[in-house]
């Protein structure tokens, strides 16, 4: 059943870390292990080969790799009995400390440590066995169980060229189980560099735990010790000789170099992913046609720097040459416990071979392998051309252009990318391209919104202003015609200046005049008051004159008694000639007098006249004097009044230019706002031609 060939889960995505950032896909080798459709890149481990690429690309630790580090030390604390076998990659990490971490093995409960580089020398040797007696055209070596899961699932027609029997860890277990009984009912722990062992395991149905050397490291660390608290402990088995470097790239020629020093012209050594799979899945078309392979044995391993920079170590950004420098340290200390008896001694009869002899059962080491491509088939649905063009219209790829194959989306081409999508494995908006031109798309339609949006407000705005230059329009008209009533009205105000101002100039000169007569008159007056002074002077003359004559006819007329009365005592004869005489003095004294009171009543009432008269006069005078003022002022004020009227005059001269340039002024925006309403109806037809498009 198809349950039996799912592969446990060796990597685990911390969903809180990822950033979907697709580093992960770019690396993967087989891809459709990998989710994109959502938030997070997901992971499915049923299609996952174990590779650990994943791993190593994470900047963000969202793919870590699982091992069984925790029930390994929760069940020996539990007094469980185990037993570990070491990986020979140890010897390039721990800075060479290799034989501590056996003895920190030992401090945790382990019962005892084997050296899987021993179950590497056996490997050789069931290799040489196999090519012995079936003289196969290929082999592809499978210590690698990342590079195993990849062939049983997306290259099942390669399981035959993969050599048949168990890798050195499965050897090592077999070896333990066969050759030492006392561990025979020993859980086996094996001490590893790589997390996708564990499948292995449970593929040959052997090995209890899968521990990495980066758990082993974590929980040091984490107890805040070094490995060097620990002694160092030598292993249970019997020493490795060359084998010791299976770790290294070409490890395995290496080894088989000492059986067959032309090893290397008949082998093929490839490791790395941007090499191996690429090579593995050309690998069938190519054997497919007849051709012959140039080389017998493919040497291959799935980590660039061998098992040495495998995933389950600290030790990928490490330099090749330090590691190997640990492993080749190694090689030489073992080679000790081997020496060469003769310089043409066949190997078998070394030492080594004697003691692989003891641990080699013909049958023992064979092992087989499950095509598990079904998997692959009923997960993955593989399009047709139809479906991937489909696809590719969704992605906006609808020219030989925009198949760009930038691989920014983790594949390596767009096809392949089409492919996940139609598998629900991704979405179109983890393509560049597609982001770009859905960018371009919807700021296109961003912009066609917002131009509608400008079109509606627009033709609005526009429709508003045609309205308002109408409006504009005849009021502007109503103004040029108030203009040209207000040019008419202010011409006659001008015309009305310029006559107030001819009369102002005319009140001016009789102002003048008037103010030329008050002076004159003034000056009469003052002529006048001299004249009554000399009649007044006059006046009182006479009226001391008619005071003498008063006198003399007051005298008179007592000369004239005393006449009368002499002519009385003269007689009648005498006294009646002197009596008339006296009579007539007396009656021309009386007349006199009285004439003279009547000249003096008259003087008087003239002299009284005189003094109304030079009062009068002086009243007039002082009436001249404030006419004369307020002619004066009269005539300073004709004189501003004038002044102003002068600059009225010139003013509303300006005036009536300034109108005339109004006036000029205001047809010119009268055809303007004309012309911009025919341009505003102009450009809202434009618009509304332009919103059909």
């Amino acid at each position: 059943m198809i349950e039996k060939k799912i592969l446990r889960p060796v990597i685990h995505v911390v969903e809180e870390k990822c950033v979907n950032c697709h580093r992960c896909i770019m690396v993967c080798p087989v891809k459709m292990c990998n989710n994109g459709s959502g938030a997070i890149i997901d992971h499915h481990p049923e299609l996952c080969i174990g590779c650990g690429e994943c791993i190593r690309a994470c900047t963000h630790g969202a793919r870590i790799g699982v091992d069984d580090f925790t029930a390994f030390v929760e069940d020996l604390q539990k007094g469980a009995p185990i037993i570990a076998i070491v990986a020979p990659a140890i010897a390039a990490s721990f800075e060479g400390a290799y034989l501590r971490v056996n003895g920190f093995l030992k401090a945790l409960g382990v019962k005892a440590v084997f050296d899987v580089s021993f179950g590497a020398e056996l490997t050789i040797k069931s290799y040489l066995a196999y090519m012995k007696a079936e003289n196969p055209p290929l082999i592809i070596a499978q210590p690698c169980s990342t590079l195993v899961s990849f062939i049983e699932m997306y290259r099942p027609e390669l399981i035959p060229y993969l050599v048949p029997v168990d890798s050195p860890m499965v050897h090592t277990m077999k070896m333990i189980k066969r050759f030492y009984p006392q561990y025979k009912q020993h859980r086996i722990a094996a001490i590893s560099p790589c997390y996708s062992k564990r499948r292995e395991f449970d593929a040959v149905g052997m090995g209890d735990y899968n521990v990495a050397f980066r758990s082993i490291q974590k929980y040091l660390t984490d107890s805040g010790k070094t490995i060097n608290a620990y002694p160092p402990a030598a292993y249970d088995n019997p020493p490795a000789e060359r084998a010791v470097l299976f770790s290294n790239p070409g490890g395995l020629l290496r080894t088989l170099q000492r059986y067959d020093s032309d090893a290397a012209s008949y082998t093929q050594r490839i490791e790395g992913p941007h090499k191996v799979y690429h090579y593995l899945a050309y690998l069938k078309n190519f054997l497919k046609q007849g051709h012959t392979p140039a080389y017998k044995i493919v040497d291959c391993l799935s980590c660039t720097k061998g098992c040495n920079g495998g995933p389950g170590t600290l030790n990928q950004d490490e330099h090749f040459g330090m590691l190997e420098s640990f492993t080749e340290i190694r090689y030489k200390e073992e080679r000790k416990h081997y020496p060469a008896a003769g310089k043409r001694l066949l190997f078998r009869q070394n030492k080594l071979e004697k003691t692989l002899d003891q641990y080699w059962d013909p049958g023992l080491y064979r092992r087989s392998y499950t095509d598990r491509s079904e998997l692959f088939r009923t997960r993955v649905i593989v399009p047709n051309e139809t479906a991937i063009k489909a696809t590719f219209r969704s992605m906006h790829k609808t020219k030989r252009t925009d198949i760009l194959n930038c691989g920014s989306c983790g594949y390596e081409s767009c096809e392949q990318m089409a492919v996940a999508i139609i598998n629900g494995r991704n979405k179109p908006k983890n393509c560049r391209h597609y982001v770009e031109l859905e960018q371009e798309l919807q700021a296109n339609e961003k912009i066609k919104q917002m131009l509608n949006q400008v079109y509606e407000h627009t033709l609005k705005e526009m429709q508003k202003n045609k309205d308002g230059l109408e409006t504009l329009s005849g009021q502007v008209s109503e103004t040029a015609d108030c203009v040209l009533r207000s040019s008419e009205t202010i011409k006659g105000m001008v015309e009305n200046i310029r006559s107030i101002h001819k009369n102002l100039k005319h009140n001016a000169e009789t102002v003048l005049q008037l103010n030329a007569s008050s002076v004159e008159g003034k000056n009469r007056l003052y002529k006048i008051r001299d004249i009554i002074s000399r009649v007044e002077e006059q006046s009182n003359v006479l009226i001391d004159t008619c005071k003498i004559i008063t006198n003399i006819a007051d005298e008179t007329n007592i000369l004239g008694m005393n006449a009368a009365i002499e002519a009385a005592h003269a007689g009648d004869q005498i006294g009646k000639g002197f009596a008339v005489v006296a009579g007539e003095i007396r009656k021309l004294a009386n007349n006199s007098g009285q004439q003279a009171v009547n000249i003096t009543n008259n003087l008087n009432s003239i002299k009284n006249l005189i003094a109304t008269s030079k009062e009068s006069a002086a009243y007039a005078r002082q009436q001249f004097d404030w006419m004369a003022s307020l002619i004066d002022t009269v005539k300073d004020e004709e004189m501003s009044i004038q002044d102003a009227m002068n600059i009225q005059n010139s003013g509303g001269s300006q005036v009536l230019e300034a109108l005339n340039e109004i006036n000029a002024l205001i047809g010119r925006i009268e055809e303007t706002s004309r012309s911009l309403l025919t341009s505003g109806e102009s450009v809202i037809q434009q618009i509304s031609a332009l919103k059909m498009l």
